[in-house]
């Protein structure tokens, strides 16, 4: 192009004469059966992995030597271990860019360092920007720590010891199988609010653990470990980290490996022993605590170390065990090029993966990682935003413009960038991006659907019977057993809540003090001062008789005649339990219905269904498989009422609610009766839902009364992709919203 430019950085780069720094450090390691170079930089703790065309030029920088001079120079020997002049310019600028080269010419080095990060300033301070979110902590250094450790428990990450954890897993996984009923029934209530500070300080002691299995394994391998602290992942969650990045060091894959699932490792064999012990003890404190840690050093620790899509110990195990160096950042490169190659139409855009890499296995983690990018982002922004109310708001929002920021100037960086080396007209770019687009709304607009819609649905006796917490408190007595039958209005449980108890009794000693002082105003023959005082004694009667109420509901009892319903109920004794679970249902295993809250949208669905009589499926919590139901009515007209209490957020239900301001009748009731579908009348939901009922079969099973589950029903008609996603989209928003605003 005769107007174009000359580009000073390029002449800049091919002009210097880099030189390595000296305590850098060379490894080389087989990879698919080709060596792979590895460079260390042990002041920063940081890895450089290169291929036998990039060592041979790295390697011969040695600040004696121009650029172009070396390019020039290994071209006329091995062709095959050539290096093309971009491709030197761009190691070079990447090696500049890390740190890793120094120049006898000092202001030759600092213009060209210039010409390299300089228009990358204000892309590191967004980047700085966008990381917000992920604080991370060092606190120490415990290289030393871990050496003493690896030299006394180094048998610990050793063949032997393998064998005595797979005896103890097994053993674990068998005392769980043999209690499955008692263990499934404890995990009821395990995250509930109150319980909330035990699992917090089990998991920070478990994190711990974790870590130092990492710090273990890799000290014994030969690794240094510089570095410890602390992750703050929305300035709220705690995770531990320890620096086992020299791991990557490792000749042999099967060591990186040991050392990337240590920590599973270590907190698995944990919860196996917890197992063992917790099926050989008596419901208690102990038993709960070792529950806790089953659960959390098992399932939680599976479910975020496990996903290689993240950056976590799962990924390095992935890459080291398909012998992939640096995965993920192959991935990602392979999903640039693609938007490059198909999506802006660059022709000579090359493809980042060379001959011998596996090309299906790389392009589909690629994918998958930067799928799953998109909706870690998303979810944690909104998160944020909701969490932290104004002050999340405005972090959610600089992050997200900061990272919109950030990838408009990229892309406009590099569209410049091609236009001068590639010839690529932004017109055209513009026509074929514009022409995707097209493409895709012409898709989502005239393919169509017919999705299912569901509705939450809650088990009920025709009759009633479900006894659920009105006054939240810990579970200290158990006055039925299970299949016992009891009249309405006998004992089922008691619970304990101190403070509610000791606030009772405040206002009954201000009530006392004020009767004092109003007999003293008699006697003095303030009949005035009395008078006040005889009202504000009336004012805290009536707090005390709604208190009474309220302490008076920690005596659960019957609210009809039947058989007590419930599983393992001892389980909780000594447990905090919120207000609204349900603790037992009395039953009278006659018929039981369905009844489902309908959102305004799905109403048509369900109508047809009841026209044409035809079977909807319900798939309760908990449970596998589906239950049919046929629906046998609709009320009319829609309502905020919640018909069961099990609907609402306030008892864990998947409805938002608000507060409902009461008639006096209303509230004289609600104070009346403790039975928690009396104080459900306090709530209304946020949104109007129509309610549906249906028969159940219960030919799959039994279900207990205030079982909740979805009741699905097909579409009533068919919708295009566009429809349909806006709707599902303003649905998911519109929750969202609701429950923050509850």
């Amino acid at each position: 192009m005769k107007n174009q430019k000359p580009d000073f950085a390029v002449r800049e780069v091919e002009a210097s004469r880099p030189l390595l720094r000296e305590e850098l450090r060379w490894t080389v390691q087989e990879v698919r059966g080709t060596a792979s170079y590895l460079l260390e930089d042990p002041l920063q703790g940081k890895f450089y992995r290169f291929g036998r065309r990039e060592y041979e030029f790295v390697n011969r920088l040695d600040g004696r030597m121009t650029v172009s001079s070396l390019v020039a120079q290994l071209s006329k020997g091995n062709s095959a271990l050539a290096l093309g002049a971009e491709e030197a310019e761009a190691l070079v600028r990447m090696l500049a860019d890390s740190g890793l080269l120094r120049s006898s010419d000092s202001s030759h080095a600092e213009r060209v360092w210039d010409e390299v990060n300089r228009p990358n300033e204000g892309k590191r301070v967004l980047g700085k920007v966008s990381q917000i979110l992920f604080l991370r902590i060092p606190l120490c250094n415990p290289d030393r720590f871990f050496s003493w450790l690896a030299m006394r428990f180094g048998w610990l990450v050793g063949p032997w010891f393998a064998l005595l954890w797979a005896a103890v897993l097994l053993t674990g996984i068998a005392s769980i199988s043999g209690e499955k009923e008692r263990f499934l029934a404890q995990m009821s209530g395990v995250f509930d609010f109150g319980n909330l500070w035990i699992l917090g300080g089990l998991w920070v002691i478990l994190k711990a653990f974790h870590e130092c299995w990492h710090g273990l394994a890799c000290r014994r391998f030969g690794g240094a470990v510089p570095e410890a602290g602390i992750s703050l992942l929305l300035f709220a969650t705690p995770l531990g980290y320890v620096d086992a990045s020299s791991s990557a060091a490792f000749p042999s894959r099967w060591h990186r490996m040991i050392v990337s699932a240590a920590g599973m490792y270590g907190e698995i064999f944990l919860a196996s022993i917890a197992a063992i012990l917790w099926a050989h003890l008596e419901p208690g404190l102990l038993s709960e605590t070792l529950h806790r840690v089953i659960v959390l050093s098992s399932v939680t620790t599976v479910v975020f170390n496990i996903n290689p899509l993240m950056r976590f110990d799962g990924y390095y195990l992935l890459s080291d065990w398909l012998d992939i160096p640096n995965l993920y950042g192959k991935g990602q490169n392979f999903v640039q090029w693609f938007f490059r190659r198909w999506i802006l139409g660059m022709k000579k855009a090359r493809n980042p993966l060379r001959k011998g890499d596996p090309h299906l296995s790389i392009m589909a983690y690629g994918v998958a990682a930067w799928i799953w990018k998109v909706i870690l982002m998303t979810g944690i922004l909104i998160a944020t935003a909701f969490l932290f109310e104004r002050l999340g708001l405005i972090i959610a929002i600089t992050t997200a413009v900061a990272m919109i920021i950030q990838n408009v100037i990229g892309i406009r960086r590099y569209l410049r960038k091609s236009a001068a080396s590639e010839g690529l007209h932004p017109a055209r770019v513009v026509l074929r991006v514009t022409g995707i687009v097209c493409v895709m709304i012409a898709l989502l607009s005239y393919v169509e659907i017919r999705p299912s819609a569901k509705a939450p649905a809650v088990v009920r006796d025709i009759v009633g019977g479900e006894t659920r917490v009105n006054c939240p408190g810990f579970l200290t007595e158990l006055a039925v057993s299970i299949g016992q039958k009891v009249a309405a209005g006998e004992l089922l449980a008691r619970l304990e809540n101190p403070e509610q108890t000791a606030k009772l009794k405040q206002i009954e000693s201000e009530i006392e003090r004020s009767r004092v002082i109003r007999d003293s105003w008699i006697e003095k023959g303030e009949i005035a001062a009395a008078q006040a005082e005889s009202e504000n004694e009336a004012a805290l009667e009536e707090i005390a008789t709604d208190l009474r109420n309220y302490v008076g509901s920690l005596e659960l009892r019957a609210p009809r005649e039947g058989t007590v319903d419930s599983r393992h109920p001892e389980l909780l004794i000594g447990t905090w339990i919120e207000s609204g679970r349900e603790l037992f249902s009395i039953v009278d295993y006659g018929r039981r219905e369905l009844v489902a809250l309908v959102a305004e949208e799905d109403k048509e669905s369900f109508e047809e269904a009841l026209r044409v009589g035809g079977e909807l499926d319900f798939r309760p919590q908990g449970r596998l498989g589906t239950w049919s139901a046929l629906l046998s009515e609709r009320i009319p007209r829609a309502s905020v009422q919640p018909p069961h209490f099990a609907f609402i957020t306030a008892a864990g239900g998947p409805l938002p609610v608000k507060n409902r301001v009461l008639d006096g009748e209303e509230e004289n009731r609600a104070a009346r009766d403790g039975d928690a579908d009396q104080a459900a009348d306090r709530y209304e939901l946020v949104r109007p839902r129509f309610e549906f009922r249906a028969e159940l079969d219960e030919s799959n099973g039994i279900l207990r009364a205030g079982e909740m589950g979805n009741l699905v029903a097909q579409a009533g008609k068919r919708r295009n992709l566009a429809e349909w996603g806006k709707a599902e989209l303003v649905r998911y928003f519109d929750g969202i919203l609701e429950k923050a605003n509850r």
